[in-house]
């Protein structure tokens, strides 16, 4: 849902850039074919620029304050919200159903015309003649023509003219694209303005076609006027005396505009270029400081001090001692303690324990460019140094320096903070 908002918002900033530059710089130019490339370029910019986003670097160093420190991310879902996100998502499906289908519709209802009037080959165009609508149009390649309107020869004529320039102009597939476009975007009024926008210019275009023919332009003026619409003109068509007739007059009788014109358009690259920053994500990159690069630690145990542990022991023959007769024992201080008597000859077994690996104590724990003495915590409890542990009973260690640790610890983490936490006891 927030990838289709976030879309639907980069396309309708981009019609907004584009119908805004058209009727500030371009809406009263003569130059009507450029102005259809440029709003065409509008439409296909507002579908596939919103796919794309720019990206720049951040670099952020790494810091060493803290370490050890393993963090869980922690979702929180507004189980509420939901509702409404879903009503909403809903409600923009219907909209565009609804006017596909309206738009199927319409086009059905042309092809029932078609098939029950038929049509006549005129110079190559498919002319259909029929009662029920009381306005010409075309639509596709056919040419729709009003059987019952009493119009006089010249002015059918030329509104045949006027249609055939629809026809050849292929005016059909910008409608095709820019009814597509405001079905996905029914909500958005500057998709609507845009459409008027194009069907505007292209009645621009026919009526330019029928007077570069040498039609006079008094007469062409006259039957525009005199020619009135009666029922509205389904999506794709395009009618003879469709939108402000009296805009269409006023055009044809402005002189042509100046190509220089023409650069204004050139406003669109700054546009463009903030609509992209606008939606810009950063891409960070963590670099290593040199400090701590340098720091170097040394281990809890020196490890070239380990005593290997012995294999299993076994019995075994040490020596044979030979007894002494009638010779006391004698002690340190030199006192008779016994007169001991033993067998000639006697056999001493000796038997080598089976133990575990014998780690010496382990040196005070301290860096290499520390002369001070950092502040033990022993679970939660300061001691006044690591050896009051054995490593063996070590859950885990953690190191505080600099702003971390005197954050925690006040004047006395100055040094440096270790946070060793004992195993639990077994019971």
């Amino acid at each position: 849902m927030e990838q289709l908002a976030t879309y639907l918002l980069k396309s309708t900033l981009c019609i907004a850039v584009f119908s805004g530059i058209y009727w500030c710089f371009l809406k009263n130019e003569t130059f009507y074919k450029f102005n259809r490339y440029f709003l065409l370029s509008g439409l296909l910019c507002a579908v596939a620029l919103p796919f794309y986003t720019y990206t720049y670097t951040v670099s952020i160093p790494a810091s060493p304050d803290v370490m050890s420190l393993p963090q869980q991310a922690i979702s929180i879902e507004e189980k509420g919200s939901n509702f409404w996100l879903y009503a909403v998502l809903v409600t923009y499906v219907l909209g565009i159903c609804f006017l596909m289908i309206r738009h199927f519709i319409g086009l059905s209802r042309i092809k029932e015309i078609i098939s029950k009037y038929g049509y006549t080959s005129l110079e190559g165009y498919k002319l259909v003649k029929t009662p029920a609508f009381k306005t010409s149009f075309s639509v596709f390649n056919y040419i729709i023509i009003d059987s019952a309107a009493e119009t006089s020869e010249v002015e059918k004529k030329l509104i045949l003219e006027h249609e055939f320039a629809h026809v050849n102009q292929q005016h059909w597939i910008d409608l095709l694209v820019v009814q597509l476009f405001c079905a996905i975007h029914w909500f958005n009024p500057l998709s609507w303005l845009y459409l008027h926008l194009i069907k505007q210019n292209h009645e621009f275009l026919a009526d330019t076609a029928v007077l570069d023919k040498g039609n006079s332009a008094a007469i062409y003026r006259a039957a525009l006027i005199n020619h009135s619409l009666g029922t509205p003109v389904f999506a794709l068509a395009s009618s003879f005396s469709h939108y402000d007739k009296l805009k269409r007059v006023k055009m044809m009788m402005k002189p042509a505009s100046s190509s220089m014109k023409k650069l204004t358009t050139v406003i669109l690259l700054p546009a463009l270029s903030v609509f992209l920053w606008a939606f810009a994500e950063p891409d960070f990159i963590i670099i290593a400081s040199q400090k701590s690069a340098e720091t170097q630690y040394k281990p809890l145990v020196d490890t070239s001090k380990l005593t290997p542990a012995p294999k299993t022991g076994q019995h075994k023959k040490a020596a044979n001692l030979p007894a002494v007769e009638n010779k006391p024992a004698i002690t340190q201080v030199g006192q008779e303690i016994a007169i001991t008597k033993l067998p000639d000859e006697h056999e001493m077994n000796t038997v080598v324990p089976d133990t575990t690996n014998l780690i010496e104590r382990p040196l005070p724990l301290k860096t290499i460019n520390s002369t001070t003495q950092p502040l033990y915590i022993l679970d939660g409890v300061e001691v006044a140094s690591v050896n009051v542990i054995s490593p063996n009973d070590i859950e885990s260690i953690t190191v505080l320096k600099n702003e971390s640790a005197t954050t925690n610890y006040g004047e006395r983490g100055k040094n440096g903070v270790i946070l060793i936490v004992s195993k639990p006891k077994k019971s």
